[in-house]
């Protein structure tokens, strides 16, 4: 499926611990190919050419989205990477990678078929065999596109490795392990024309599902109805109490602060850790303020710091 050789571009932003050999690392790569619509098995150039001006403007994007997870987006408060005290244990770099063909092993996303959609998403099946290529094993990686047409961002939460060690966590009773290692990385897809000047919190946004688990706690959109998920529960009435985690009791959030729970809607969330905004994983754009003013509510920020620990103590 690959050549032997590629040609490619790496920034070193952050080493974290260099100690070990395989730390808690992020990596933020290029999509060469696009499939257009996704499962169609129509794949067209993404990222593909090694031009200055496209490597430039993927490194652009690449700050603009670590700046964004250790909230060095000026007046951004949501710090979940800068809050934990191993924030200097994470590895964040960029890889842009040219000089292959685009077929369905560049593809690393595809847009939505969905008429009105302007979804871009991971495919999820292509990432792990492209990063193996490359010889890295990262536990997150954003896949960047400059897809015209589709500009939304989405992601796909981690497959932990569950039969490999981690820190035990409770919650309400049950039993959750916050893993070492996984078997399929944390992914999301984000579009080259999110930029600093949007104000956006897309990548800390996506960064809260990625880094969640599809077995130990997967941490959902607050933005819509739905299922119960770790971040999410069903019922009426919104009881007191929304969950117990390693002891500790968090609130309901009865009013979802400005925005309100529409009359059909038969979820509901966590107690905000700022009752006058929504949740940073709830519709961060009408946070008072702007979105740059946007906080995890306070479950999901505890639940992200301590998975950072489990990473950081492999």
């Amino acid at each position: 499926m690959f050549p032997k050789s590629y040609s490619s571009e790496t920034i070193k932003w952050h080493d974290g611990d260099t100690s070990k050999s395989d730390p808690f690392f992020i990596l933020v790569v290029n999509s060469i190919a696009l499939e257009r619509p996704i499962g169609s098995g129509i794949f067209v150039d993404d990222f593909a050419a090694g031009d200055l001006a496209s490597r430039k403007q993927f490194t652009a994007c690449a700050e603009y989205i670590g700046e964004n997870l250790f909230g060095k987006v000026p007046t951004q408060r949501e710090q979940v990477l800068s809050n934990s005290p191993y924030v200097g244990k994470v590895r964040f770099w960029s890889i842009y990678v040219y000089g292959l063909v685009s077929n369905g092993a560049t593809a690393l996303v595809g847009e939505d078929g969905v008429k009105g959609s302007t979804i871009i998403s991971p495919r999820r099946s292509a990432v792990p065999p492209f990063l193996s290529y490359i010889g890295i094993n990262p536990d997150i990686v954003f896949i960047v596109s400059r897809s015209p047409t589709h500009t939304r961002a989405s992601a796909f939460g981690t497959t932990d490795d569950d039969n490999r060690g981690g820190i035990t966590a409770y919650y309400d009773g049950r039993v959750i392990v916050h893993r070492y290692y996984h078997l399929i990385p944390g992914m999301a897809a984000i579009n080259v024309q999110q930029t600093p000047s949007d104000n956006a919190m897309t990548p800390a946004h996506e960064f809260g599902h990625a880094f969640s688990s599809y077995t130990n706690g997967f941490v959902t959109d607050l933005y819509v109805d739905g299922d119960v998920q770790f971040n999410r529960k069903v019922g009426r009435p919104i009881p007191d109490l929304f969950a117990n985690y390693n002891g500790a009791a968090y609130a309901s959030d009865k009013m979802r602060d400005s925005l309100g729970y529409p009359a059909d809607w038969t979820s509901y969330h966590s107690e905000l850790a700022d009752v006058a905004s929504p949740a940073l994983m709830d519709n961060f754009w009408y946070a008072k303020g702007g979105p740059l003013n946007a906080l995890h509510d306070r479950l999901t920020k505890t639940y992200l710091v301590d998975r950072i620990l489990a990473k950081v103590s492999r």
